[in-house]
């Protein structure tokens, strides 16, 4: 103390935090020094005199019960005892902290410290509300004390129970439970006294304040509350601990299992609101500085001390460093009592701390010791952070609330997610979320800028992504967040490495660190300083500029960059001049360009893009296919008119495949951009598998994801629908010539060759090296393989999947198959020997072109029940006499008991000649089925499920493409160009 004045404890200028933060060992060393209250010994008897006082202002009905501590006459040799009786109320505390500031001063220096201003305060801290308990001074004396017992019976008060200050919680719950038991057997019948368990209740300590209702009536509004366990004593508890100024205390009855049920409760409404989250975040940072479990038996003072030291740990420190000096200081040696020694040291104390906290975290001049003094030495003490050495942490650069936000923000686990506190709604929907069993990832670091999502950024490390080397991680903004990496915005999940720069909204910038990794990294953004100017200032830059852009223009890499507001034109940009098969693109532009186009939007612009991409481009496909099919049904009407019927002429294969094509063409396209569609869903999925289960937005995207390969489906099955039926068309009135056809007439063959090159000459010119020739078959034969031909070379022209030509030529041989099938059984007439083998020549022709043309394998599978019946027919007429109905069934299985009877009931032996007996069906043998192939039963069409063709990591693969990726890019480069100031634009 540097001068006489008031002791009061807001005068001294002692630092709150030593009291706060210093350990109990380090408290009583330093009280250890100085005299006990039994060594001082009054001279005067103003001293018993203003304590007696002190002590009988407060006055209650309790109090009159209580014996007298002391006479009121003051003694003028008052006994050790005396001097340090136990005082009542809150007086407790303030006068043992009063005596502890007032030891080693002068009586008279006291008398003039403690006036009537301090007695005034301490009586009224000592004076008792209703509802607290004020405890006697001897340990036995009993005392009155109020437990509220609406859990035992509703609608009651309380119950006023006599208790010493030994008395257990578990002693006054038995007695509580007998007082109201006996209450209500005198009211009630005793059958109908319900019969309660101690064991079932626990006691309250429940702290709050009384609120007086409109009406009048007192309503106990509770702050908080505890439960007291059986072996505390509750008196006890209201001596030691009292509420702040404002509210007040009581004990209340309870069931246990309610208690629990509600704890429990709170306990999850409190993780779910974040309502806790300051005191986590508190506790992480002290467990970061060393204050682990393990170590608590050290404080704050363990093997992590120098993490976070506050005030009063370095006040302390600094005193045994400077112990030499302050004890050679001629203000303190022999000019004052030695039992000024404590508060000497500690003055001394004060004054360094200050002065080094002045040189530590200001640039004020020393002297200016009154501004410093207001300064909140334990606020200041939170800034005394090292960074950890063992995870890493977010680095604070910028923030938004400076009362809110923290320095450092530490990755304690292997995930962690950053957002803000989520509203009344969001909450709702999480609980929604959780009731169906989709728990929504836990915000770690709430930050209070009001941009922010509810969770806005993911980062995770080590075990949750183990592809990743040490020191790396992986961040990824949630859906809608706002999120910078190094000064480039990020939509989709990304690399971090120590050192890089996050930014969270407008208003959040964090460096991330490793401190595993040594040594550490540059920063990732070079800081203004350290740029180059003369690259800057150089005139050159425009140059460069224009060779990189002429080097983009001409690059064969699969990129196509884009600003998501050129989007729509850069897609009716690719769709309206790659529309046809003769665009000049190649065969597979539209889908590789388009794909293209997607796979810039899915990896650098925002996620909402791509499903709209991916709905608009298949909307625009779908109505260039719905014109072309439009177009096509003008020039091949489904139907032939009536006059027509009768005299089919041979159709024009050629002109019907090449109206064909633009079909063809989008089904094959079509087809790769369903394949490569699929694969960008799937990774979209599995890019929001972090994100809130059953998010409206990200239903919505899937919803308008499942539309545009919806509409890729239509129309991949319209195109296929449309070819398939008019091929099989054209076979229709091909098909008989092949049972009909005789292979064996050389001049009938020679003629209709003739006529076939004299009619078809000009329209097969320059095709013959691109497909087998059928020019050696016999000409009705060849105008059936030439419909395959054509359609072997549209599919092969268009690089349709080779699953879905397959399918088309499945459909077609299954065509063939019916229809020759049922023609056959139709005309009994070809039931003969020297019929079969000319039709099983034919056949025999058709299957070798096919199997020479790589489509052999099909054609058998699906023309199989065919070359059956056919082989049938072919079995020579004494043989076929000679076999039984037994062994026929067995030998063409494939043929059903209808079909096998027809063929033998009608079968040409002879003008004169019945069947043999032999042929007769077994008795019970089924022969009312149809005999003739039903054409719904032909093959499903399967969409295919596969890999996509297009390699986007391989550079263009063609010219034409080359050139296509070409024009786009000085399209785009145009539209960029159209929206800045002339005297800003870049020349080629």
């Amino acid at each position: 103390m540097e001068g006489s004045g008031s002791p009061r404890f807001r005068k001294l200028h002692f630092p709150v935090g030593l009291w706060i933060n210093s350990p109990r060992k380090h408290f009583a060393k330093l009280g250890g020094r100085w005299p006990s209250a039994v060594s001082v010994k009054s001279t005067t008897s103003s001293d018993a005199a203003s304590i007696h006082e002190a002590q009988s202002a407060p006055s209650s009905s309790l109090s009159n019960s209580t014996p007298s501590l002391a006479s009121p006459t003051p003694s003028p040799s008052p006994s050790p005892a005396f001097l340090r009786p136990r005082p009542a109320g809150s007086q407790s505390r303030t006068k043992r902290l009063s005596h502890l500031f007032l030891r080693g001063r002068s009586n008279s220096e006291r008398d003039r410290a403690v006036g009537d201003r301090e007695r005034e305060v301490w009586a009224h801290l000592a004076a008792p509300s209703s509802h607290h308990y004020l405890p006697p001074a001897s340990s036995s004396a009993p005392g009155l004390i109020k437990i509220y017992g609406d859990a035992l019976s509703s609608g009651a008060n309380y119950r006023s129970l006599l208790a010493n200050i030994n008395s257990t919680a578990r002693q006054l719950i038995a007695q509580v439970i007998t007082r109201y038991t006996e209450r209500e057997r005198e009211e009630t019948d005793d059958a109908a006294v319900q019969k309660h368990s101690p064991e079932d209740f626990l006691l309250c300590d429940v702290i709050g304040k009384p609120i007086q209702q409109p009406d009048g009536a007192i309503k106990w509004e509770t702050e908080c509350r505890r439960s007291v366990a059986p072996w505390e004593c509750p008196l006890l508890l209201v001596d030691m601990w009292r509420p702040k100024d404002g509210f007040e205390r009581r004990f209340e009855i309870q069931r246990k299992e309610d208690y629990e049920r509600e704890e429990r409760e709170r306990e999850k409404e409190r993780e779910r609101e974040g309502e806790n989250y300051q005191g986590v975040r508190w506790r992480r940072s002290r467990m970061s500085s060393g204050g682990g479990s393990e170590e608590s038996e050290h404080g704050h003072r363990g093997r992590n001390t120098e993490l976070r030291r506050s005030i009063s740990d370095m006040n302390l420190s600094l005193r045994r460093r400077q112990g030499n000096h302050v004890s050679n200081d001629p203000r303190g040696s022999g000019n004052r009592p030695s039992n000024n020694g404590g508060v000497r040291d500690r003055k001394n104390i004060i004054r360094a701390s200050k002065a080094e906290a002045k040189v530590g975290w200001t640039n004020q001049p020393a002297e200016d010791e009154k501004d410093y003094s207001s300064c909140d030495l334990e606020a200041m003490s939170q800034s005394l952070i090292l960074p950890p050495t063992d995870r890493p942490y977010f680095l604070l650069l910028q923030g938004y609330d400076q009362s809110k936000d923290f320095v450092l923000y530490i990755m304690a686990g292997h995930m962690h997610v950053f957002g803000r506190k989520p509203t009344m709604r969001e909450r709702e929907n999480d609980r929604e979320r959780e009731r169906k069993g989709k728990r929504p990832l836990k915000v770690d670091t709430l930050l209070s800028a009001p941009d922010l999502l509810a969770r806005h950024l993911l980062v995770r490390r080590d075990s949750a992504v183990p592809e990743t080397p040490t020191g790396q991680a992986l961040m990824r903004p949630f859906r809608g967040g706002v999120v910078t990496h190094n000064g480039v915005a990020v939509y989709r999940e990304t690399v971090l490495k120590p050192g890089d720069v996050i930014g969270l909204g407008d208003h959040f910038l964090f460096l991330y660190r490793d401190p595993r990794v040594t040594p550490a990294p540059p920063l990732a953004l070079t800081l203004p300083w350290q740029v180059d100017i003369s690259t800057t200032c150089c005139p050159s830059g425009l140059v460069d500029r224009q060779e990189t852009l002429r080097q983009y223009l001409g690059s064969t890499e699969a990129v196509l960059k884009f600003h998501p507001r050129h989007a729509d034109s850069l897609l009716q940009e690719i769709i309206s001049k790659n529309s046809s098969p003769d665009s000049g693109g190649g065969p597979l532009a539209p889908a590789y360009l388009l794909s293209i186009m997607i796979d810039h939007a899915s990896k650098h612009l925002d996620p909402a893009l791509t499903p709209q991409i991916l709905l608009k481009s298949a909307n625009l496909i779908k109505e260039i296919v719905w014109d072309n099919i439009k177009e096509f049904g003008d020039k091949h009407p489904t139907q032939n008119s009536t006059e027509q019927e009768g005299e089919i002429s041979t159709p024009n294969v050629q002109k019907l495949s090449s109206d064909l094509r633009p079909l063809m063409f989008w089904m094959s396209n079509a087809t790769e951009l369903l394949n490569f569609f699929q694969v960008r869903v799937e990774a979209m999925e599995k890019e929001w598998e972090f994100e809130a289960p059953g998010d409206p937005v990200l239903t919505a995207d899937m919803d308008t994801c499942s539309e545009a390969l919806a509409q890729l489906d239509d129309v991949i099955m319209h195109t296929f629908q449309q070819c398939v039926y008019h091929l099989t068309k054209t076979l229709y009135s091909l098909l008989p010539a092949l049972l009909d056809t005789n292979p064996f007439s050389s001049e009938e063959n020679e003629k209709e060759k003739d006529g076939a090159r004299g009619a078809e000459g000009e329209e097969k010119r320059g095709e013959e090296g691109e497909v087998d020739d059928v020019s050696a078959l016999p000409p009705k034969v060849a105008g059936l393989v030439e419909v395959y031909r054509c359609s072997l070379m549209l599919s092969r022209e268009a690089c349709l999947s080779p699953p879905l030509t397959s399918q088309t030529f499945g459909y077609l041989f299954f065509f063939t198959n019916t229809s020759l099938l049922n023609t056959l059984l139709e005309r009994d007439g070809l039931f003969s020997w020297s019929r079969a083998v000319q039709i099983r020549t034919n056949l025999d022709l058709v299957l070798d072109w096919l199997q020479g043309a790589g489509l052999g394998d099909i054609a058998s599978e699906f023309m199989k029940k065919l070359s059956v019946t056919v082989n049938f027919l072919c079995i020579p007429k004494t043989r076929l006499i000679q076999s039984s109905w037994t062994s026929l069934q067995e030998e063409h299985a494939l043929l059903s008991s209808a079909q096998l009877h027809h063929l033998l009931t009608h079968y040409k032996l002879g003008p004169t000649r019945a069947p043999p007996a032999c042929w007769a069906p077994s008795p019970g043998t089924e022969l009312s089925g149809d005999i003739f192939e039903s054409f719904l039963d032909h093959p499903p069409l399967i969409l295919p499920n596969e890999t996509p063709r297009l390699d986007l990591s391989q550079p263009i693969p063609s010219p034409e493409l080359q050139k296509e990726m070409t024009r786009l890019r000085t399209f785009l480069w145009g539209l960029d160009q159209d929206e800045l100031p002339a005297n800003q634009r870049t020349r080629l």
